[in-house]
């Protein structure tokens, strides 16, 4: 759409007539625009006319947006400047009628004259406030929404923080204190092996193992972020901070077609040459306005621009009147350039601006966006990674430690009590140090798992076998550390859910340079869903699960 057509649509909108049309023009209604060259009277007498004329124009105004809301969009442009012009034709005839209803002597003058003057002065007029309303609605609203992407990521990192929080009260802080009570108890009066392995094993199943799936009950996000309240400060400074001069020729063409009628009404022919010079003056003073830098600050901003026009206003009417002069006419009407032209130029400036600024408000709007909705992927990304790492370091680590911890207390001999309270008290410190590291990925590699197996090799009856390829590619810390939870979730399943025979556990090459954690322990395979640790493993590998021949086999080939 040509800027043209889009300024017409934009007049003949929604905002075609609101309440901004009768109350912009009000101050022209009273001071330049009041007529008082026809009214017999003071100040005084020209105000009350003036006044009831524009109270009388209100009502028209009220009629016409009412007619507006009938009207089929596809002839609204053609009613709404058939509107604006019957309104400015009735304009000096409300005049009239205002000074007869108030009994003040109003003369008529060139009534034709004065309703051309109108029609092209009201249309116009009209026309750019519409204009103007259009496009502060809806900068308004890109604005807003451009605040509210803008905060909405600051929003998705606060929520990320206080969910990581949630997270670490529900789950860490828990299990932290419970490990803390045991130690302390079994300090305090040391128990029998037997009693210790119980304990160590109720840590692992009764607090442990559930603090490790309400890791994944908390789901709550951010949510969509509410709108926020634009305060008019707010928007003004931004929208006057980005004001810059007028767009040269339309503004010069716009004031002269709106001073022809005028001049030629009060001065006739001579008043031509002077509108044409004026023309010219509009074009050399506003390269030159658009080329004088302007404050940063708002307030500066607006004062300075409007300083440049006011003295473009006094030279164009200096210009005006000096010609006239020369033509033997009076020079009086030239100076009511010098306030109509900054009120104008202003208006027109204000426009051009604020259209300048609603499309790059609505490009700024389309990158916050685009950037939020990958700020808000990546703080989902962090919690969920810091999420999966905590249910990994209690399921995996803290639970595994525990059972292990149980199974040795189990074997150990019955009276030795303060043997069992140390190995309590060290597994309850390195559980204690797995927790303590928190989201922290722990680099791994073939000492870890070698200490691993090690490990469990001496709480159980394992058979482990390493081929001897997989000790080399146990070197990448990511598939070492896969390994490291595949084998202690594997293991763990079979101590709680075997049958106490013997567990056989093998590493071997899969693939290029991936490896295959195989566990197999007595028992049946059961009907439930792969629970929490299962479901991790997955996602660093491919899980097999298979009952054959009595015993339960589960395969981890991880890439």
């Amino acid at each position: 759409m040509t800027p043209l057509r889009q300024s017409v649509a934009r007049a003949c909108g929604p905002f075609a007539i609101t309440w901004w049309t009768w109350l912009a023009t009000l101050p022209f209604a009273l001071t330049v625009m009041s007529g008082l060259q026809y009214v017999t009277g003071g100040p005084g007498a020209v105000a009350a006319v003036a006044g009831l004329q524009h109270l009388i124009l209100g009502g028209l105004l009220m009629l016409g947006a009412a007619m507006l809301r009938v009207v089929r969009r596809s002839a609204r442009p053609f009613a709404v400047f058939a509107i604006f012009a019957a309104i400015g034709a009735a304009r000096p005839l409300l005049f009239l009628e205002a000074g007869g209803l108030l009994g003040i002597p109003v003369a008529a003058g060139d009534l034709v004259g004065r309703i051309a003057i109108n029609v092209v002065v009201v249309v116009s007029v009209f026309s750019l406030i519409a204009v103007a309303v259009d496009l502060i609605h809806e900068h308004r609203g890109v604005f807003r929404r451009l605040r509210t992407a803008q905060r909405a990521s600051e929003r998705d990192i606060e929520c990320a923080t206080e969910r990581l929080a949630r997270l670490r009260g529900r789950a860490v802080d828990e299990v932290m204190a419970a490990l803390e009570e045991a130690a302390s108890a079994a300090a305090v009066e040391p128990p029998e092996p037997a009693e210790a392995a119980r304990l160590l094993r109720a840590l692992a199943e009764d607090v442990v193992r559930p603090a490790s799936h309400r890791v994944y009950d908390d789901d709550a996000g951010a949510g969509a972020p509410e709108p926020e309240a634009l305060s008019s400060g707010e928007w003004g400074a931004s929208v006057i901070g980005a004001m810059r001069a007028a767009p040269v020729v339309s503004t010069a063409v716009l004031f002269t077609v709106l001073v022809v009628p005028f001049a030629l009404l009060l001065s006739g022919p001579p008043a031509l040459l002077p509108v044409l010079t004026g023309l010219v003056v509009l074009l050399i003073a506003g390269v030159a306005v658009s080329a004088v830098p302007l404050p940063d600050r708002a307030a500066r901003r607006l004062t300075a621009l409007l300083a440049l026009y006011i003295l473009v206003g006094v030279l164009l009417a200096s210009v005006g009147a000096i010609q006239l002069t020369l033509a033997g006419a009076d020079p009086s009407p030239a100076w009511f350039e010098a306030v109509t032209f900054p009120v104008i130029a202003m208006a027109v400036a204000f426009v051009a601006s604020l259209t300048t600024r609603v499309q790059q408000d609505q490009e700024r709007l389309e990158s916050a966006l685009q950037a939020n909705v990958a700020a808000a992927a990546r703080v989902r990304a962090h919690v969920e990674r810091e999420r999966a790492s905590l249910a990994r370091v209690l399921h995996a680590g803290v639970q595994s430690e525990l059972i292990a911890g149980a199974l040795m207390l189990a074997s150990a001999p019955k009276a030795d009590r303060e043997a069992a309270a140390r190995r309590v008290a060290e597994i309850v410190g390195r559980a204690r140090e797995a927790l303590g590291r928190g989201q922290d990925e722990q680099e791994a590699g073939p000492e870890e798992v070698r200490a691993l197996l090690e490990s469990w090799s001496s709480a159980i009856d394992l058979r482990a076998h390493v081929d001897d390829s997989v000790w080399e590619r146990l070197a990448d810390p990511a598939r070492a550390s896969a390994v490291v939870d595949a084998a202690s979730e594997g293991l763990a399943n079979a101590v709680r859910h075997g049958d106490g025979s013997v567990v056989g556990v093998a590493l071997r090459p899969a693939g290029a340079d991936g490896i295959e954690v195989v566990i197999e322990s007595g028992g049946t395979l059961g009907a439930a869903s792969a629970g929490i640790g299962l479901r991790q493993l997955a996602e660093r590998g491919t899980v097999g699960l298979r009952e054959v021949a009595g015993r339960v086999e589960l395969a981890v080939a991880i890439p």
